[in-house]
């Protein structure tokens, strides 16, 4: 809504405050000021904001937090209007007209759909109910759409970096598939709406699939 009434959302499953996510709205010289980042997205009042993170919108001695100070960031921007979601079905339980959304799902970074859907294992038994990215993405286009002049929306399915950090690429498979599904049904909502909207999909940076033949299967 900065210029000529244009909305803002930002999505990720990843931490709000990590790389990308960060990266659509605040300004730091360390990527790991997350306390500062937090604060930087309350001064730029997004329309919508979605992902993991919680842990630095919340206040110093809260249960979970990781705030060095006593600002609560959830009651900040409750207090702007938006309305707040912690779990998947508080998300869809959201009013047809809802134009500011604020969603945390997860203390951390979100779990992938390996874990959430398959093997219940990572931050599941903490957070049981985390939404899908494809859910996200609905709901950012439903709340985004209403505004008149347009909105510039970026979705990250930041897991898909995490896992292949580490080679683990059962995980990130199912994340791709997961972000590809994405793809697809943004694809559909913008052909429904004729040629209105430009869509990019890119990646953060490539990475290499590497298999390793030192593994000691015991």
């Amino acid at each position: 809504r900065r210029r000529g009434g244009l909305s803002v959302g930002v999505v990720s499953n990843t931490e709000i405050q990590d790389a990308t996510p960060a990266a659509m709205i605040a300004h730091t010289r360390r990527r790991a000021t997350y306390d500062e980042i937090t604060q930087q997205f309350f001064g730029f009042q997004p329309d919508l904001l979605m992902g993991g993170g919680l842990a630095n919108f919340l206040p110093k001695g809260a249960p979970g937090a990781k705030r060095r100070d006593e600002t609560d960031f959830v009651a900040k921007f409750k207090g702007e209007g938006y309305a707040f979601a912690s779990t998947a079905t508080e998300l869809a339980a959201m009013p047809g007209d809802t134009k500011r959304l604020l969603g945390l799902f997860s203390a951390g970074n979100m779990d992938g759909a390996l874990d959430r859907k398959f093997l219940k294992r990572g931050g599941v038994s903490r957070a049981p109910d985390q939404p899908d990215l494809t859910q996200m993405a609905a709901a950012a286009l439903k709340v985004l759409s209403q505004y008149p002049n347009g909105f510039f929306l970026m979705v990250e399915s930041g897991l898909i970096d995490k896992y292949t950090h580490l080679l683990d690429m059962e995980r990130a498979v199912y994340d791709t598939i997961m972000f590809d599904n994405v793809v697809r049904m943004v694809r559909d909502w913008a052909k429904a709406r004729g040629d209105d909207t430009l869509i990019l999909v890119v990646a953060d940076h490539n990475h290499p699939v590497s298999v390793v033949g030192t593994i000691e299967d015991d």
